[in-house]
Parts: structure tokens; sequence; C-alpha cells
């Protein structure tokens, strides 16, 4: 899409992001030490939704994760998180159940001491943004939305309406499920709708957590809560669209009856609600991760389903991936806009996000079944699973992104 434009002339840069949400941030101070001139652009500040005066919206950061945001001198300043020791998962009312423990993901004298932990995403963005701010290579627009993208042979060039306008070898989409920018670039999706809506909220339990997840799987979508600092806790209650629109029209003191019944009493009665949120589930994948002078990451080239917590850690991990490829093309005198070099990023990513994506479709299907047999058969898998020693390590390593080849630094 191309306009004709009463604009200053085009500022060359090095690089423009289109997103300044957690993965496009991400991205940006992965290459803060690179020698290249990034912007950022973002077409509105973050809003915060508060419940029990804690965000709305929390993302659950892998321990493989974590060892990013403290590679990019994140992590050590994030405060209030609860470490995640545990995490119990069982089938309904049935016997099948099993229990992942932070203690089983080292070898030897060696151990973890969580899983990953709970983060409100507004705290999470405003420390990448700090660091941000400490770099003069990484420039920030914002609020500023883009009026139009032109691809080039040689460079994307960029008009933003406030009157700037940059051009750049390469662009990377960070802009959400709703990408803006892989809509210009007549990119689609493959997608799946699970005519589901997941409710998000911060609840006070009885009894305290002691940093153990749990997640419930219910014939209509999973109930998850999760461990948040001062006995808080998150909850995400996956449910088909008229149950959650019903759930939503309640009262707080209606849908505490109703949380209460499905949860049951493993943490004693959950006394308080926040306010709520409710968002569609749908499973999307974009038909190209990378075009010439284009690459999508985060949300806006996959998102899955949220029962596992994982959405935004692919992100991350996309993003450390794609600076990676984008600093080594550099050294090498590379033009990182090409496909060659982004085809490589595409490449590694694959794997991670087809595997995870499928696994999810899998989950979602096997827990939402009632066939004959089948209850009895994912009860008996689960325990096989929780008996199983190193498979189950195999498995913990893999889901915390710890076995995966991300960088934790770009170098």
């Amino acid at each position: 899409m191309s306009k004709t434009l009463k604009h200053a002339a085009l500022e060359p840069v090095d690089l423009i992001i289109v997103g300044g949400g957690m993965v496009g941030l991400t991205a940006a101070c992965a290459l803060k030490d690179s020698g290249l001139h990034v912007v950022v652009v973002e077409r509105s500040e973050p809003v915060v939704r508060k419940s029990l005066d804690r965000d709305c919206r929390v993302s659950a950061i892998v321990l493989g994760n974590v060892r990013i945001l403290q590679g990019l001198g994140v992590w050590d300043h994030i405060t209030d998180v609860e470490p995640m020791r545990s995490m119990k998962i069982w089938d309904d009312q049935r016997s099948g159940g099993i229990r992942f423990d932070a203690s089983e993901l080292g070898s030897g004298e060696r151990s973890e001491e969580a899983l990953g932990y709970l983060v409100e995403n507004s705290k999470l963005q405003a420390e990448l943004l700090k660091v941000f701010h400490q770099h003069d290579s990484l420039e920030l627009c914002c609020p500023v939305s883009i009026e139009s993208v032109t691809w080039k042979s040689e460079h994307v060039e960029v008009t933003l309406d406030d009157g700037q306008g940059f051009s750049a070898p390469l662009i990377i989409g960070a802009d959400g499920a709703h990408s803006w920018l892989r809509e210009q670039a007549e990119v689609g999706c493959y997608s799946h709708d699970y005519g589901q809506k997941g409710i998000v909220a911060t609840v006070r339990p009885q009894m305290n957590h002691h940093g153990v997840a749990f997640q419930r799987f219910l014939p209509t979508g999973p109930l998850a809560m999760l461990p948040m600092s001062d006995g808080l806790c998150s909850i995400v209650w996956s449910a088909k669209n008229e149950e959650a629109d019903r759930l939503m029209a309640l009262d707080g003191i209606a849908f505490l009856e109703d949380l209460n019944l499905t949860f049951g009493p493993v943490l004693g009665r959950i006394e308080a609600v926040g306010e709520r949120a409710a968002f569609p589930l749908v499973a999307r994948l974009a038909r190209h991760m990378v075009r010439h002078r284009m690459a999508l990451i985060g949300d806006a080239a996959h998102t899955i389903h949220p029962l596992a917590g994982l959405g935004v850690n692919l992100g991350l991990r996309d993003a450390m991936v794609l600076a990676q490829e984008i600093a080594d093309a550099k050294r090498f005198k590379e033009d990182f806009g090409e496909l060659d070099v982004l085809n490589r990023y595409m490449k590694q990513r694959l794997p991670d996000v087809l595997s995870l994506l499928a696994s999810m479709e899998g989950f979602h299907r096997l827990f939402t079944h009632n066939w004959p047999g089948l209850p009895e058969l994912r009860g008996l898998g689960m325990r096989l699973i929780g008996n199983s020693g190193p498979i189950k390590q195999l498995l913990m390593q893999n889901s915390t992104g710890l076995n995966l080849p991300v960088p934790k630094q770009i170098s």
C-alpha cells in the first residue's frame, strides 16, 4: 500500500519495528549493543486494566525466557513476582492427574527454584522500556500510527501520521494477532476459532498457594489458577462462548459462586475476585513468517490456545532468534532484509512454533471430548508420564525453554 505523501524526506535507519509491546521491545533491546539504529513505532500508550489492584493481563514467563530477560538486563529489576515452583494438573473430577515440580528440572545436585514466574504484563513492559530508553540507538515513536508502508527492492519506506518518515532494510511486525503490517503485506493466516473465550481476573483464595499453579481440565475448557505474590492468584478460565458470556454477565458474588463450584476446595474458598476481562480464543499461523524485507514475530506470526500459558514465551524466543540473525548478518556484511537471512530465522523458529501449535490443539481435543474410554485413557496417560522419570524431565525442560537453541544474549 502506498499513498501520495506531503512529508519530510525519509530518514534512513537500520530497522523498523511495528509494535511496542513486550515482544517488539524485546527485539529492540536485544539489539541495543549492535550499533544499529532501531525505530519502534507504537500507535498507543499502554492501557492497564486493574483487577484487585493488579494488572488483569499476566504472563507466565518460563525459566528459559527468564534467562533471556536476565541477559537483556531486565529481569533483575522486576519485583513482586511469584515463582511457580510446581504445577498440578487434573482431569475434571476423575482420578487422572500429574504434578510437575521445579526440583525435577535439574540434573545431579543442581535443581531449579521455579518452572517460571507469573509477571504482570505492564510491569514487564515498563522494565523493557527502561532498558530501551538507556540506549540512544533505540528510538520510540509513540503514540503514532503508520500512514503507509512501501516495499522497494533494497529497502522499505514507512510514513507516520505525525509527518515523520523512515526507510530501512527491514521492517518487523510485532503488532499483535490482528497485525496491520501483516495485512499490508497481504499475508494470510491459517486459523482455528475454538469457539471459546478466555476469562482473566485476579482472585484471592482462602489458603496460600505456596507457589503452586493449578490447572483443571473441564469438558468446556481448562481453568487455570496461577500463583501471584501476597497470596493472590490469576485465573484463566477458558469456556465456550455462550458460557463465557454468561459468566461475564454475572455480578462478582455470583461469579465467585460459579468459580468455587468449578475449581473446588483445593485452596479453600475463593473469597474475592477483581475486574474480569474476556478475549476470544483463536489459533493462528501466518502463511509466511517472512517476506522480502519483512519478518513477523510474536502474535503477528502465531497465536496459540492459552491452556499452557506459552504464547508470549514463543514471541520472546522469536525476538531473540531474529535479533541474533540480524546481528550476525551485520557482522558478515550481509543484507539482513534479504530472504536468505530471514529464512534462517524462520527455519529455526518453525519447529518450536509448530510443535506447540500441534500440542495445544491435541490437548484441547483430548480434554474436551468424552468418547467412551477416553477419560480413563487420559488418566492412565498422565499417570504414566508422571512416573516416567527421564521422559517427564525432558518434557519439562522443553516446555520451559531450557533445551531450545535460543540465544540468551546477542553476541
